[in-house]
């Protein structure tokens, strides 16, 4: 029964580090294509709205050969 309990338990360890992980590694993913080095191939628009969860104001930025839109943040433009 204790075999059981600490195998059960060294289960839920392993789960836990890897969705942890494979979090981290999304997230960092993720960031990497917001960076605005890599715009190359887009065109900046005239188009700028504020993001409703941050209240940060995003310029768009669109990609006419792909048809791909990406959102970056312009600095220091917060919703007054």
């Amino acid at each position: 029964m204790v075999k059981l309990l600490i195998s059960w338990w060294a289960l839920e360890v392993v789960i836990v580090v890897v969705a942890v992980a494979a979090t981290l590694l999304a997230r960092r993913r993720r960031l990497r294509r917001r960076d605005p080095r890599s715009l190359e191939g887009f065109v900046q628009t005239d188009e700028t709205f504020f993001d409703p969860t941050t209240g940060i104001r995003q310029q768009v930025w669109f990609n006419p050969r792909t048809g791909e839109r990406r959102y970056v943040t312009v600095e220091s433009a917060q919703r007054p």
